[in-house]
């Protein structure tokens, strides 16, 4: 009711002209330049602050588990913040789908099985090409499991906001769907890639990974289905094989201890997976499903500014 309110006594050729202002293609380098330059910021800036307050005794002295949840918590909170306000900012839905429970459970339960299953499935790819076998990382607390279960649900569901919630529907409406789709993806690889890799195949992989939530968000109209796609393969991942690092576990542990030895196309290096040939396979395989989906209409989402 505000927005309706402020621009009611405007005149129909300003709020024309403002709508065609908002849509126009060459507002989209706008958008991608700024999504490239916080994300940018926030990923190379936060690191460097954090070295930098290592270099402090009391700072130092934290465990490691305190000082990779504040790490985490700063970084994908910065991301979340920023993607809200860039929503109401554009005057973009929210990218929610709200009171349909059922729904909802629905999304939940699909985004969670094609996440956990497609990274099963890659590790089964691995296992057959006979990288796969049974490291000595630590099991990990239930406590500590559980707390970084909660990080990975925070840091996920703020990439999608950023990139599909935010970024990809800004883009759909000054380029289109597809054009969209495909930018905020390349975007996401990217900032991945320049962050924390180097191998070419793990630059594909996370292109393919962009895609692949994006393709969902487009066809569900929701964030929840990409949001709990990445979740559960990142969970999997980290918590359900203990793939990251490689070999390892990370701080927190895992349930279960694979290292990836042998071959680096089939994730023997020390990028593991992510440069492997078996989530590329997987996350084509994943794309050509989503992709074969009937589009119908939307999900009904929660706007910011009503008429």
């Amino acid at each position: 009711m505000v927005r309706a309110q402020s621009s009611a006594g405007m005149e129909p050729g300003r709020i024309e002209s403002r709508q065609v202002e908002a849509g126009h293609p060459a507002w989209g380098l706008a958008s991608l330049a700024i999504a490239a330059g916080v994300a940018g910021a926030v990923l190379l800036g936060v690191p460097y602050l954090f070295g930098r307050l290592l270099e402090l005794p009391s700072f130092a002295a934290m465990a490691p588990a305190t000082l990779e949840t504040a790490f985490t918590l700063v970084v994908f909170g910065l991301l979340g913040a920023f993607a809200l306000l860039a929503v109401r900012f554009c005057m973009l839905p929210l990218p929610v789908v709200p009171g349909a429970a059922a729904c909802t459970a629905v999304r939940t339960a699909t985004g969670l099985g094609i996440g956990v299953i497609g990274l099963t499935v890659s590790v089964a790819l691995c296992a057959i090409a006979g990288t796969a076998q049974t490291g000595a990382g630590s099991g990990g607390g239930p406590g500590l499991l559980l707390l970084e279960t909660v990080l990975l649900v925070i840091q996920s569901g703020a990439e999608e906001l950023y990139f599909r919630g935010w970024l990809q529907k800004d883009l759909e409406r000054r380029w289109g769907a597809w054009p969209a789709l495909g930018a905020a993806a390349l975007l996401f690889a990217a900032l991945h890639f320049v962050a924390a890799a180097s191998e070419p195949l793990t630059f594909v992989t996370m292109l393919l990974g962009g895609l692949l939530f994006g393709l969902a968000y487009l066809r569900s109209g929701s964030i929840l289905l990409p949001w709990m796609i990445h979740f559960g393969w990142n969970w999997a991942e980290e918590i359900g094989f203990g793939l990251t690092p490689n070999p390892g576990t990370g701080t927190f542990g895992a349930l279960i201890d694979l290292d990836l030895v042998g071959s680096t196309w089939w994730g023997g290096g020390a990028e593991g997976l992510n440069a492997s040939l078996s989530p590329v396979v997987v996350l084509l395989a994943l794309i050509a499903a989503i992709a074969a989906w009937p589009s119908g209409e939307a999900a009904p989402r929660l706007k910011l500014y009503s008429a």
